[in-house]
């Protein structure tokens, strides 16, 4: 993980003194004044500059409290140990604080820690021990670095030397972060790094000093992490038959997509005017009287579900949203009149059923989800990292358009005290039996714990991520439901009156940037699909043959690899397979725009439970040879899932291919 010489620093360089003083006569070895002007700190702090400067601003801003006192040790260099004044406590064995961390450590047992998550840093000693002389041996990919204190952690700064692991690219710090704030910044990591796949095989690590500390603080972050994770890989969805249907419809909807304008023409074109976001959480029967009149004094994005109620009291929104691929959402927009939509525009995303634009009356704005199987089209209508409900998906449409505040309506997020889901007139009832499953706590808006379940709980998560990226002010004026991290709390009439004072006129914004692509722009995007379908046909059956090979290929093997973990001498041969095993999975994916961009969504779901599993092999073995050899063989089923898959997909592309021919009669010509 990093270079030996950084140890040998971290144990050198203190002022050598007498035998301490009893540990509760004894003053701080290390005033405050001093603690600053060592090296570590100044090496360390210039590190955090570079790679965490918001959190080497809280260092340097940090005033060290009676709290702490930095002590010698009994160990003959003086090594530095560190005494908690509220809990009588000695971090670490005064007599030799180095070994004492070094003991701590081997005395968890590690095995297989492909993800180490250090639960408190003490003076850094047992992390830099850690990366410097076990990491390598427990096969560690990567190290999470929590530490609630943060002048705790400015005191590891002054006597540690952890420059090196401050900038090094697999290990996060986190620090100082409250209970609430976990969240965010943990789920970005693990998504944006890919740690996430390493979760059978993460391992916590800790001196017991520091759960004395703050034990219940950890343990929520491992739940937070545990979480982060877990809704991390449902976001790359549920199995690859499900993802298929996203891009079934995607194939079934490209002659919408070509024909319509999307949501990048409007990018910033509210900039700094307000939103109002209208969900259909139970709350909104308590407050959707007041969105009358504000039609323009607000762009109002409302979602699928509430668009008839609205209508019904005579609020007219601008945009309406819709994401979800079943065709329950079809039923939203049945029975308008002719004419009734004329001026509501549908911002869909293009993973809906067919059926929602067919039966929509009214006019379309194309938005993307980011997927890649949309990069893979370039057919450029705007992407916008969308979450699981279109309520999520209208708040990230207001804060593409630039508007600010956005104010939340009917966002509960939750059941209502009674047990309701949704709001009075949801066409598929206001107690969704879909949404009982898993029913847990979490903190409402009125200060009070109220209800939720798994599905609407990452939801409000994906919220907490959505908010946290926002650069304007986000009021939640739900009036009930479930407290957002980082929104403001009031209700919707003290909004209206603070924030939605000024006219403006949002249709004739949206009429003046959106512009509708002419028949000349048709052909050459037509051109431009058709030549990347049949593109992608040829080399999804190159896929499925490469897998048929690799199969053949891993089934002369198998008396080898089944004879592993018996015969050691074996080793060799086995890392010659999995070299092979791996060069064709590489061939697989030597076209990007392919695997990468098209398939990679379809069998994503697959390819990450699998690799999750994988990483977990060695957690079952004694030896390296035996684990490499049963993950020879897993990758069985690796090539019969992926050939399988690309065959359908190619058989999938063939199909719209001929759909889209005759969705334009003779425009080809």
């Amino acid at each position: 993980m990093a270079n030996k010489k950084a140890k040998k620093r971290s144990a050198a360089g203190f002022p050598r003194q007498a035998a301490a003083l009893p540990l509760k006569q004894a003053p701080p070895l290390f005033s405050d004044r001093f603690h600053t002007t060592t090296r570590f700190y100044r090496d360390n702090l210039a590190a955090l500059k570079t790679h965490y400067p918001e959190l080497a601003r809280r260092v340097e801003q940090c005033q060290f409290t009676s709290r702490y006192r930095v002590m010698q040790s009994l160990r003959p260099d003086g090594t530095p140990n560190l005494y908690c004044v509220e809990k009588d406590l000695l971090y670490y064995d005064n007599t030799d604080p180095l070994r004492d961390s070094e003991q701590q450590i081997e005395a968890l047992h590690l095995k297989n820690a492909r993800l180490s998550v250090f639960l408190g840093v003490g003076l850094g000693y047992e992390l830099v021990h850690f990366a410097m002389d076990i990491a390598e041996t427990v096969s560690t990919k990567a190290i999470i670095v929590i530490e609630k204190d943060l002048e705790l952690f400015k005191l590891a700064c002054c006597y540690t030397d952890l420059a090196r692991l401050i900038a090094h690219p697999m290990i996060f710090f986190l620090i100082g972060a409250s209970e609430n704030e976990l969240y965010v910044p943990l789920r970005n990591k693990l998504k944006g790094s890919g740690w996430f796949i390493y979760l059978r095989a993460l391992k916590p690590l800790y001196h017991p000093s520091s759960m004395r500390l703050g034990k219940g603080y950890y343990l929520n972050a491992l739940r937070v992490i545990r979480d982060a994770s877990l809704l991390t890989v449902t976001d790359f969805g549920n199995c690859p038959e499900d993802s298929l249907i996203g891009v079934e419809n995607m194939l079934a909807n490209l002659s919408v997509i070509i024909r319509n304008p999307g949501i990048n023409q409007l990018f910033e074109a509210f900039r700094d005017k307000p939103a109002v976001v209208v969900a259909t959480g139970p709350s909104l029967n308590k407050n959707k009287h007041l969105l009358k009149g504000l039609e323009k004094r607000a762009l109002i994005v409302s979602v699928d579900a509430s668009l008839k109620i609205l209508l019904e009291m005579g609020v007219r929104p601008h945009l309406v949203t819709a994401l979800e691929r079943v065709i329950a959402v079809a039923g939203f927009f049945k029975d308008f009149r002719p004419g009734e939509l004329d001026d509501i525009y549908l911002a869909a995303c293009p993973v809906v059923r067919r059926e929602v634009y067919d039966l929509y009356c009214g006019p379309k704005v194309i938005v993307y989800r980011a997927f890649d199987h949309f990069k893979w089209l370039d057919v450029d209508r705007g992407m916008l990292n969308i979450k699981g409900s279109a309520g999520n998906m209208a708040f990230k449409i207001a804060a593409a358009l630039g508007c600010n505040p956005i104010i939340l309506v009917g966002q509960d997020l939750a059941f209502d005290r009674a047990g309701a889901t949704h709001a009075n007139g949801h066409m598929l009832g206001e107690k969704q039996d879909f949404f009982y499953q898993s029913v847990m706590e979490v903190p409402g808006n009125d200060g009070c714990p109220i209800q939720t379940s798994t599905v609407l709980y990452s939801f409000l998560k994906g919220y907490e991520v959505d908010v946290a990226e926002y650069a304007g002010t986000c009021i939640n004026s739900t009036e009930g439901g479930a407290f957002i991290q980082g929104t403001q709390v009031m209700t919707l009439a003290e909004a209206i009156e603070r924030h939605l004072s000024a006219e403006f006129d949002p249709l004739e914004i949206i009429h003046r940037h959106l512009t509708i692509p002419d028949e000349s722009e048709n052909k050459e995007t037509l051109r431009k699909v058709f030549a990347k379908i049949d593109h992608t046909m040829a080399e999804l059956e190159k896929i499925d043959s490469i897998c048929k090979k690799s199969l053949k290929m891993i089934k002369e093997m198998e008396p080898l690899l089944n004879q592993a973990g018996v015969n050691r001498n074996s080793a060799g041969q086995v890392k010659e397979c999995m070299v092979k095993i791996y060069e064709q999975r590489r061939n697989c994916e030597l076209d990007h725009n392919t695997f990468q961009l098209f398939f990679m969504h379809v069998i994503q779901s697959f390819n990450i439970k699998f690799e999750m599993e994988i990483q977990a092999v060695p957690e079952s073995h004694d030896n390296e040879s035996s684990a490499l050899a049963e993950t020879a063989l897993r990758h069985i089923e690796w090539f019969t899932t992926v050939g399988r898959l690309a065959d359908t997909c190619r058989k999938t592309l063939y199909k719209y291919r001929e759909l889209l021919y005759f969705d334009f009669p003779g425009e080809l010509d």
